[in-house]
């Protein structure tokens, strides 16, 4: 019987992010489960178990979730208020990235739950290597890197 690989769960809208995040994160962690969603609502939808996200062999709960703050709708703000009130504690890390930078921001979002907020780098080196510090942090490095490292000596 194997163990299932640790899930992260990225809401973020705008879709390009969202793939680059997805991207630097199996780097970080390889076998990393990526769930992406592309709304708040959805990613409401998704922590909560709800249509289409009900199979949770399918779809499974996350060990960790990045956040965008600033999306049209129900935005992070919303979905970090949907966690406080219906999972609280959270039964996972919910860490904010963002292209705000407004300290006001923060503190909401860390007063919602978020256990981190990051600012969203402009540069794919930049993101790559926040992704890489939020996944060490909060899922670890992964076996398959430490036997990459074995193997290489």
């Amino acid at each position: 019987m194997s163990k299932r690989a640790p899930t992260l769960l990225v809401i973020e809208d705008a879709h390009d992010h969202a793939t680059l995040v997805g991207v630097a994160a199996r780097r970080a962690h390889p076998g990393l489960d990526v769930r992406i969603v592309h709304e708040g609502l959805e990613g409401i939808a998704y922590l909560a178990g709800d249509s289409p996200f009900e199979d949770r062999d399918a779809h499974p709960t996350p060990n960790l979730v990045i956040l965008d703050l600033m999306m049209p709708g129900v935005d992070g703000f919303d979905v970090l208020t949907h966690i406080g009130a219906n999972l609280s504690p959270a039964p996972y890390p919910v860490v904010v990235l963002t292209a705000s930078e407004d300290p006001d921001d923060e503190a909401r979002a860390r007063e919602l739950g978020a256990v981190d907020v990051r600012v969203k780098p402009t540069d794919l080196e930049s993101l790559g290597r926040v992704v890489r510090e939020i996944v060490h942090e909060h899922i670890g490095r992964g076996e398959i890197i430490a036997a990459h490292i074995w193997e290489s000596g």
